[in-house]
């Protein structure tokens, strides 16, 4: 909190009136920097905008806000107000993002309304978020573009196909 203060140049009393806590703090600080961070795409096509969002979350995994996740992720179990930051901040915003992605891919009539929510939809960010959160690998938006082109785009196309998925 010193800190904060010290940069902001303010008083530390200042800082605990905004924020009681250093929780406190940090979930807003979580929940500005997140919603900063994203755009939702609108190229005209699932494609498109799927290579666009994945390469937002690379951007953002990799960026400020995946520093900040990292440092905090053992801290959010027993910290109930950064658990509602991170899940009302960042993930909501992703979700929606995602949600919309695929919302406009069925208005389009480029996938069916079975896709959003499924296991083919799902598998778009999560290779992402396990390379990123689970080894040691760089999170890249060539990696990204792996995931359209080698999981995602195939998974769809098997779909459309009759096979299930």
């Amino acid at each position: 909190m010193d800190a904060v203060a010290a940069t902001a140049g303010v008083g530390k009393a200042t800082i605990y009136r905004r924020w009681r806590t250093k929780s406190d703090l940090v979930a807003d600080a979580v929940a500005d920097l997140s919603a900063s961070s994203i755009t939702l795409p609108d190229t005209g096509s699932l494609e498109g905008d799927l290579r666009l969002l994945l390469r937002g979350l690379v951007s953002a995994v990799n960026g400020p806000l995946g520093a900040a996740t990292l440092s905090l992720m053992s801290a959010l179990p027993h910290e109930p107000a950064l658990r509602t930051a991170f899940r009302s901040g960042p993930m909501d915003l992703w979700a929606i993002m995602y949600r919309q992605v695929w919302a406009r891919a069925v208005e389009r009539g480029e996938v069916d309304d079975s896709v959003p929510g499924s296991a083919v939809s799902s598998s778009a960010s999560a290779p992402i978020l396990q390379r990123w959160l689970f080894s040691s690998q760089p999170v890249t938006e060539a990696y990204a573009d792996e995931i359209l082109a080698d999981v995602v785009l195939p998974l769809l196309a098997a779909r459309r196909a009759g096979c299930p998925g």
